[in-house]
């Protein structure tokens, strides 16, 4: 079976096979995955990835609905819906109060919506062109080598906001291992009793900082330090919440995320502020 989920993979998504054979060592469960079968073989998929929704009323246990995919040669015959409603009872039978999705596509956006979801996380990203990242101290990123601690520092950044989807250790060092296959890393700075990090990854002349969790004290010399450390990088993204402090007057807020309560809502629950990154759509 695994041989022609990557085939549904290599159909739908643009990615390498090196990364295919990655995703499937390294983050591919079956029990997190379903499949549609017709003709003797899969020929739709769909995972649900764990989750934990932190918030001032408590945690709750999420699944993130992700590589959802359907051979071309069987599209438009509700295979995917089938999966959708699938993963549903599989969710709430395993006691799962929310589903989180992150469509591609504004298309993909209404048809979650069709299903229940409602859009409640966005992301402000602001890009920098390599001339304005003015010189800003000598300050040197190391690469973050242990997941325990790049969860740590994401719980000290995120947590104590009103909605904050939490990634487990095993995620976090999937993202590690992703990072440095994408020719990437996660860095991580600290300068007198400031520290954080930004997850990088160039893409051809740009590098795009999946998450930052700097303080606004670290991020003009980590910026710099990027910059330094990418050379031929020429245009700089950051992704940041909303409510970030980082580069207040910059940037575009776009929708990111949806997501769909399986049980009534907690009234005490605000999505105002959620967050939720490292997410592949």
């Amino acid at each position: 079976m695994t041989e022609e989920l990557k085939n549904i993979w290599r159909a739908c998504f643009n990615d390498a096979g090196k990364y295919i054979d990655f995703y499937f060592s390294e983050r591919y469960r079956p029990e997190n995955t379903l499949v549609y079968c017709r003709e003797g073989r899969g020929v739709a998929m769909m995972t649900l990835l764990p989750a934990t929704v932190v918030t001032p009323a408590g945690t709750f246990a999420a699944r993130y609905v992700y590589a959802v995919a359907t051979l071309p040669a069987f599209r438009n015959k509700g295979f995917s819906f089938a999966l959708s409603q699938q993963a549903e009872e599989q969710a709430r039978a395993e006691k799962c109060t929310l589903q989180i999705v992150a469509p591609a596509t504004p298309e993909l956006f209404r048809f979650y919506e069709r299903q229940g979801f409602s859009t409640a996380f966005y992301r402000r990203t602001v890009e920098f062109s390599a001339e304005e990242i003015a010189p800003a101290g000598a300050l040197e990123g190391t690469p973050l080598q242990e997941e325990d601690t790049f969860f740590t520092l994401r719980e000290r950044y995120f947590a104590p906001g009103d909605f904050f989807v939490r990634w487990d250790s095993g995620a976090l060092q999937y993202i590690l291992k992703e990072s440095r296959l994408l020719h990437g890393d996660v860095y991580y700075f600290s300068q007198n009793e400031d520290e954080g990090y930004v997850v990088a990854a160039p893409e051809n002349d740009a590098l795009l900082l999946k998450e930052v969790a700097l303080t606004p004290a670290l991020a003009p010399a980590a910026l710099y330090f990027l910059k330094r450390r990418y050379p031929q990088c020429r245009r700089f993204a950051c992704h940041l919440a909303v409510g970030s402090p980082l580069w207040e007057t910059r940037g575009t807020v776009a929708p990111l995320a949806m997501l769909k309560w399986l049980v009534p809502p907690p009234a005490t629950v605000s999505t105002i502020h959620a967050y939720v990154n490292l997410l592949k759509d």
